[in-house]
């Protein structure tokens, strides 16, 4: 049988040949089979290729190991079983985990919603346990969907939020920060927690809240209306001064309404109010002039309308150094 499969492989690439003598040792049929196969071969080679040589041994004993083995029943029925059989248990496991999942609602934790605000939006928002958030821009705060549930009710803020929290001292609502918390059982206040900033900053309006740093002794103070209560990075004790200090300015509503009324108030809260709430600087020639006192209406979107008038009450000189710089030129307050 080698000789003769030789011989295919020399038809097949038109090499010189020597035929022998056809005879097998498998009987005539065998020898009718060899026949057949040669003259396929022979008519094969009218379709050679340069680029393919086929491994004439190899496929030939693969062949007839495939002819001479009989089908195995066994096998095919194995075939056939296993995907049903794999089919069967997927559909149960699925029965089965919705099963667990409709009877076992709280079996997993809720995943946290957040909602975020971009450079020129700010949101109002409705909490589930109907408490009030207003979003100033680019902030963000998460809380768990079934916060009307939670025994405590947790929220995340990294930005600024003016809060109105329904009251409910068997559920305390507390507010964290990248600096600390913030606890309450029902107030009004506003949070300002940036991380490009050294503290956690609460104006409180109404109520009380408490504030709790971050420090291994978790330390506390109670912040009432009317003070501004500041949380800081490092692990020092939280601190307040009331909202009338010369360094505090009322920020609740200057990123909601985009205007302040300063009555009796410096220069330098105007210039903080810039620095905090839009793209523009206010600059002094003489840095005294921070400390002026004056009563007027400062609005964030018309920065330069509302920098002139003051100059023209102040007999300041006003100036604009650049498109996003005021300055205001003067050697002292006025009398």
């Amino acid at each position: 049988m080698e000789k003769k499969i030789k011989f295919l492989v020399q038809q097949w690439k038109n090499g010189d040949v020597d035929p022998e003598p056809k005879h097998t040792d498998a009987g005539s049929d065998a020898s009718t089979l060899d026949k057949e196969l040669e003259t396929i071969w022979q008519k094969a080679g009218n379709y050679k290729s340069k680029s393919f040589e086929p491994d004439v041994e190899a496929n030939w004993k693969k062949f007839q190991s495939k002819i001479q083995e009989p089908p195995s029943q066994e096998s095919t029925k194995v075939r056939r079983l296993v995907p049903r059989a794999w089919l069967i248990a997927a559909s149960i496991a699925a029965l089965l985990a919705t099963a667990w999942w409709l009877f076992n609602p709280n079996s997993t934790p809720n995943e946290s919603e957040s909602l975020a605000t971009n450079k020129r939006q700010t949101k109002k928002i409705e909490l589930p346990d109907h408490s009030v958030v207003w979003l100033s821009n680019n902030s963000e705060l998460s809380f768990d969907p079934n916060l009307k549930n939670s025994k405590v009710r947790n929220v995340k803020l990294r930005g600024e939020a003016y809060f109105e929290v329904q009251a409910n001292p068997q559920k305390p609502f507390r507010i964290e920060t990248p600096h600390g918390m913030i606890e309450v059982l029902g107030t009004s206040f506003n949070v300002r927690a940036l991380k490009t900033e050294a503290q956690t900053e609460v104006q409180v309006m109404s109520g009380r809240v408490a504030l709790i740093g971050k420090g291994d002794n978790k330390q506390r103070i109670e912040v009432a209306a009317n003070y501004v209560g500041y949380i800081p990075t490092n692990q020092k004790q939280p601190s307040k001064v009331p909202s009338n200090n010369n360094q505090v300015f009322s920020s609740t509503k200057v990123w909601r309404t985009r205007k302040i009324e300063l009555v009796g108030r410096t220069l330098g809260e105007a210039q903080e109010i810039m620095r905090r709430y839009s793209d523009y600087r206010l600059e002094f020639s003489d840095p005294q002039l921070a400390n002026c006192i004056f009563t007027w209406t400062f609005e964030l979107d018309k920065p330069e309308s509302s920098l002139k008038l003051l100059a023209k009450t102040g007999d300041f000189r006003f100036d604009i150094p650049s498109s996003t710089v005021f300055r205001l030129e003067g050697k002292a307050c006025p009398q």
